[in-house]
């Protein structure tokens, strides 16, 4: 796995944020972003941002946003949200999720990310970057991003 150290610039999103497990969630999220971009020919960077640890936080409790990333406003009767993802360094690999397995491929990131000895996970979001939709297939390109800092 090629994996590097990033630094990025806060980004403006519009989307919406829910609650539950992900593997219901994102799929539903993105469906009312993708009517949403239809109905407003928006065009920007397609995004899920993660809150919480799989591993340790209930799936009841895991949060995400799916979004695009643009800094369009929207209208004042729209009902999307509107946020900021934040800038920093994060520690980034481009994969190819096969067969919809997006587990395994963060485990594997996060499994590098540790051999690396100067750096650490930080308290920002992980997110994705969608390259192409593999709804279909179920084989996606994505970028991948844990937020870092330098070890302690």
């Amino acid at each position: 796995m090629k994996a590097s150290i990033v630094e990025r610039n806060p980004q403006s999103w519009l989307g919406y944020h829910l609650q539950g497990p992900w593997q219901e969630t994102v799929p539903r999220g993105f469906e009312r972003l993708k009517n949403w971009v239809s109905e407003h020919q928006a065009q920007g960077e397609w995004l899920a941002i993660y809150y919480g640890n799989p591993e340790v936080v209930p799936p009841e409790e895991l949060r995400v946003e799916t979004v695009i990333a643009t800094d369009i406003l929207p209208e004042a009767s729209d009902e999307i949200e509107r946020g900021l993802l934040a800038g920093g360094k994060y520690y980034h690999a481009r994969i190819e999720v096969l067969n919809n397995d997006f587990f395994s491929a963060w485990r594997s990131l996060f499994d590098h990310l540790k051999a690396q000895s100067d750096w650490q996970v930080d308290n920002r979001p992980c997110f994705e970057h969608y390259l192409s939709d593999g709804s279909d297939s179920g084989d996606w390109l994505v970028d991948m991003y844990i937020p870092v800092r330098a070890a302690d």
